[in-house]
């Protein structure tokens, strides 16, 4: 834990202007690019969002070359290095071998969930710049030492930690945001949201991602909490229900059926649900966040003024303030890898939009709304209060 003469903007601030001007390469030696030279970037985990990640670095990052490439499963690691063929990528089994033997710049991290931690850790500690998909893992503890990890690399070393909730480098988001935090709807007084989904997902394991809320929502923890300017929830309550029923309960198969709503300081609300086994008709992604004077709809890049019930008017038509995402949730995913090899490039010398704080938060906030609706101890569904000192983090910045 940090000291309390710390505060959080300081850290952040520091953090970001006091790095390193060189690039970090290998083993964390410091290196800088000539013009035409590309990053070498290594990935550790090649399986559907892996290979993902790998084909829009391929595609949309002209500053990176795919030195490396490392799974568990030799099928999957020729397949990542087909991908990337143009680059002749050397393939491993062992990403530790992987550090050691090739000079790479950056490392993308897209294992499974509750594996997190046991790579991003040792590849921080290494000297590596760190791309990871979200959520940072699963369980409170993995999720501080992941933080403990970048906190010390960046000081030490000025490493990048950058996590995979790619709505901070969405065109349609950072505007809507920007607008918010401009006083463009007065004060933020209530965050709506909600995910739901046809798919049907009563056979996946809380042991790989923690559940369904955990795995998936921390893009919409994020962008509550980046709403309230970073900061994170005092409390929450959370109800959950599994469609499927499975003898062995809530501590092994996942919820499908979620409510939760975390309080920010202020009395300020995000409600929330994340919903599957649902007709298609109601496949629908949502973040409304209201304010005294008006609302912006994030998804749909929408701001509608507040209209007093005694105004003749119709109804305000709203001013677009950004892109209309549709139902491509994968918007700003490509943005993001851009900017992790244009930073790396550069020196370094920032906080990407999404780091070690802001993941921390998103991650943090899943888990906290899990214990709410899961009682482990006694394996069953069963709403709770959480406050935000009962999911035991040992990481807050005073």
């Amino acid at each position: 834990m940090m000291g309390n003469n710390l505060s959080r903007r300081d850290f952040l601030q520091s953090s970001a202007l006091g790095a390193s001007a060189l690039a970090l390469g290998a083993s964390g030696t410091a290196r800088g690019y000539s013009a035409n030279e590309k990053a070498a970037i290594g990935f550790i985990g090649v399986g559907g969002r892996g290979t993902h990640l790998l084909t829009l670095v391929v595609e949309h990052c002209t500053d990176a070359r795919v030195a490396a490439i490392c799974d568990l499963i030799p099928e999957k690691i020729e397949r990542g290095k087909k991908i990337a063929e143009r680059d002749k990528p050397v393939g491993y089994t062992d990403f530790r071998k992987m550090m050691d033997d090739e000079k790479l710049d950056g490392i993308v991290i897209a294992t499974q969930p509750n594996k997190h931690a046991e790579v991003v850790v040792p590849v921080l500690e290494a000297g590596f710049h760190c791309y990871a998909e979200k959520p940072m893992d699963t369980t409170v503890g993995r999720v501080d030492a992941i933080v403990a990890a970048a906190r010390k690399a960046r000081k030490d070393k000025g490493v990048i930690y950058q996590i995979g909730t790619q709505r901070r480098y969405h065109p349609g988001y950072l505007p809507g945001i920007k607008a918010i935090h401009d006083g463009k709807i007065g004060e933020v007084t209530f965050i709506q949201g909600h995910w739901h989904w046809p798919w049907a997902v009563g056979g996946a394991k809380v042991e790989r991602d923690a559940g369904r809320l955990v795995e998936q929502s921390s893009h919409h923890t994020d962008v509550a909490a980046w709403a309230m300017k970073d900061q994170h929830p005092l409390r929450c309550v959370g109800m959950a229900f599994a469609q499927p029923r499975h003898p062995e309960g809530p501590n092994v198969y996942t919820e499908t059926h979620s409510s939760t709503s975390w309080e920010f300081p202020g009395g300020i609300i995000f409600s929330y649900t994340h919903l599957f086994y649902l007709p298609r008709h109601f496949k629908d992604e949502k973040i409304w966040v209201f304010g005294t004077g008006g609302g912006v709809d994030l998804v749909h890049g929408m701001h509608y003024r507040y209209q007093p019930p005694n105004v003749k008017e119709g109804a305000d038509p709203g001013t677009r303030v950004g892109i209309d995402s549709g139902e491509d949730w994968d918007l700003g995913t490509a943005d993001g890898l851009q900017d992790f090899v244009a930073n790396i490039k550069t020196g370094a010398k920032r906080m990407p939009n999404a780091n070690v704080e802001t993941g921390r938060i998103s991650t943090l906030m899943c888990l906290m709304g899990r214990m709410a609706a899961v009682n482990e101890a006694k394996n069953r569904y069963e709403p709770r209060l959480i406050e935000w000192k009962d999911i035991g983090t040992t990481t807050d910045i005073a």
